[in-house]
């Protein structure tokens, strides 16, 4: 048996992938010796509640990577020259992620991409968009068997703390997307402020000239998007006004990330203020925010323009669609998993702090028009 007993969920990589990494495990450990025959296709489709499709992509990755090969009409065997493979690790990197869907699935393979092709396995530690989650993973990292992490923390602050034990403990490991600027840490960001003044140099460009925001939580992904924010305004002579700001002031706004049903209560209170276009800073507040302003008898974008940040994929879908702030997903992830590579290799630049911004792009969709084009 291949262990189905040991397969976890560790959210929504390739679903085949747990029976690759039991196999890659079975010959570390010399259960599976040279020339071994693998159970049959139906029977591993069986076991790991998978179909035989998905089955023949996890073999057919194998045999590409020399672990196995195949014979026709006889099935899969392990690879007799597999001891002389010196890419085949057992080696992890830990990857703490608040979700993975969207724009963070692109960073995951980004980051998988990288360290397969250096022969290291990938731990996904999915936190649920929970603080607490995460800090819980935090902890497990120092006890783990992972040799080093990548960590995409949450918004807010409180997980500052953790991150501090792990630099304290000299445990290897870089930030993604966002940075606490209290702590020396290597990291790998978006140019988050220059992503910020793309989206309002753009409103302005259309004409408008109350435009207001939802910042989100406090982090330093945000408080650089609302900077981006306010330096476009100042550049074009713009007064920046407190009021089209709308913090988050809910009583449980530390304990988990925005959502479109905080950006929608957001937008309903920046109505008030009657901006013309509203720049919300991640895709979820923006998709709340474009409901509560249908919801008011608006339309978009013929009443009032929306901007988002982050290039959800759902963003196409909304009606209308989406005007947005690309990262650049995968390329972060690469970056990421080559700065933790140079650690665990004692690489001699790993001993200097790693600061990537990496520049965002404006997509513009259908949810953006001059106010001077309304009628």
């Amino acid at each position: 048996m291949i262990g189905k007993g040991k397969r976890r969920n560790k959210g929504p990589q390739p679903i085949y992938r747990c029976l690759q990494e039991s196999i890659v495990a079975k010959v570390s450990r010399g259960e599976f010796q040279p020339d071994d025959a693998l159970p049959s296709e139906n029977h591993l489709a069986e076991e790991y509640g998978i179909s035989r499709g998905s089955v023949r992509t996890a073999l057919k990755e194998l045999q590409n990577k020399g672990i196995i090969y195949s014979v026709v009409g006889k099935g899969s065997f392990i690879n007799r020259q597999i001891s002389d493979q010196p890419s085949i690790k057992q080696d992890r990197i830990a990857f703490i992620v608040p979700s993975l869907d969207g724009s963070d699935l692109q960073i995951y393979r980004g980051i998988e991409d990288t360290l397969n092709k250096a022969g290291y396995m990938l731990s996904i530690f999915n936190s649920q968009r929970s603080i607490e989650q995460e800090n819980k993973n935090l902890k497990l990292l120092l006890e783990g068997k992972e040799k080093g992490a990548i960590i995409f923390p949450n918004w807010g602050r409180t997980n500052a703390e953790a991150l501090f034990e792990l630099k304290m403990a000299g445990y290897p490991f870089v930030l993604i997307d966002r940075y606490f600027r209290e702590l020396e840490t290597d990291y790998v960001v978006t140019d988050n402020k220059k992503g910020g003044f793309l989206a309002t140099e753009h409103l302005i460009k259309l004409g408008h000239k109350r435009i207001g925001i939802i910042p989100g939580l406090k982090c330093t992904a945000i408080e650089d998007r609302l900077e981006g924010y306010r330096e476009a305004l100042a550049r074009y002579g713009l007064v920046h006004d407190p009021a089209l700001a709308r913090h988050l002031e809910r009583a449980d706004a530390e304990k988990s990330e925005p959502s479109a049903e905080i950006g929608y209560n957001e937008a309903v209170n920046l109505l008030k203020e009657r901006p013309t276009a509203i720049f919300a800073t991640n895709d979820f507040l923006a998709q709340g925010a474009i409901r509560a302003i249908q919801d008011a008898g608006m339309n978009i974008p013929e009443d009032i323009s929306v901007v988002g940040f982050d290039n959800q994929g759902f963003t196409e879908l909304l009606d209308p669609s989406l005007t947005t702030v690309a990262q650049p997903c995968y390329n972060m992830g690469q970056r990421a998993a080559e700065i933790v590579l140079r650690k665990l290799n004692n690489d001699q630049r790993s001993k200097e702090i790693k600061r990537i911004t990496l520049k965002p792009e404006l997509i513009m969709r259908r949810s953006c028009l001059s106010p001077a084009t309304r009628e």
